[in-house]
C-alpha cells in the first residue's frame, strides 16, 4: 500500500511539475523561411567582410580625368590647387579664376593662423581621391 501512494504522489507531482513548464513555452516555432535573404540574415556574421569588397577598375575616362583635371578650392575670392607638388593660389572674378595672378603660396613668411588655413585647404584638396569623390554616403 505505501508503494502505491508513493507512485501516485510521484506521478502526481511530476504531471503539476511538467503543466507548470509547459504554460512559459512558445507552442509555435514560427515559419521556417527559405530565401536567400533570410538565409543571407543567419549566416552573414560568419562571412568574412573582405569578400564583399569589389576590386577598384580604372577606366580610360578615370585615367583621363586625372591626368587632365585639377581639382580647385575657391575661398574668399582666392583659388587654391596643387599642381605638379607646388601649393598655387590666383584671384577669381566671378567664379573664374584669373591666370595671371596665378603664383605659388610663400608658406615661409606667413603666420600661424594663415599657416593652418593653407593646411586645411592643403588637407581637403587631398580628399576626394576615389571615384565617387563628388558625394558622400554619410558612412566615413
Amino acid at each position: 500500500m505505501e508503494y502505491i501512494l508513493t507512485v501516485v504522489l510521484t506521478f502526481a507531482l511530476s504531471w503539476f511539475i511538467l503543466n507548470i513548464g509547459k504554460r512559459g513555452r512558445v507552442k509555435n516555432f514560427g515559419k521556417i523561411v527559405y530565401s536567400q535573404s533570410s538565409i543571407h540574415e543567419r549566416v552573414k556574421d560568419f562571412i568574412p567582410r573582405h569578400l564583399y569588397d569589389k576590386p577598384e577598375i580604372e577606366t580610360q575616362a578615370m585615367k583621363h580625368v586625372a591626368k587632365h583635371m585639377i581639382k580647385i578650392i575657391v575661398i574668399d575670392n582666392k583659388a587654391y590647387w596643387v599642381k605638379d607638388n607646388i601649393f598655387y593660389v590666383a584671384d577669381t572674378q566671378n567664379g573664374n579664376v584669373v591666370p595671371e595672378t596665378a603664383q605659388p603660396v610663400d608658406i615661409e613668411n606667413m603666420p600661424k593662423k594663415e599657416l593652418d588655413k593653407m593646411l586645411f585647404i592643403l588637407d581637403n584638396l587631398g580628399k576626394g581621391k576615389k571615384r565617387d569623390d563628388s558625394s558622400s554616403t554619410g558612412n566615413e
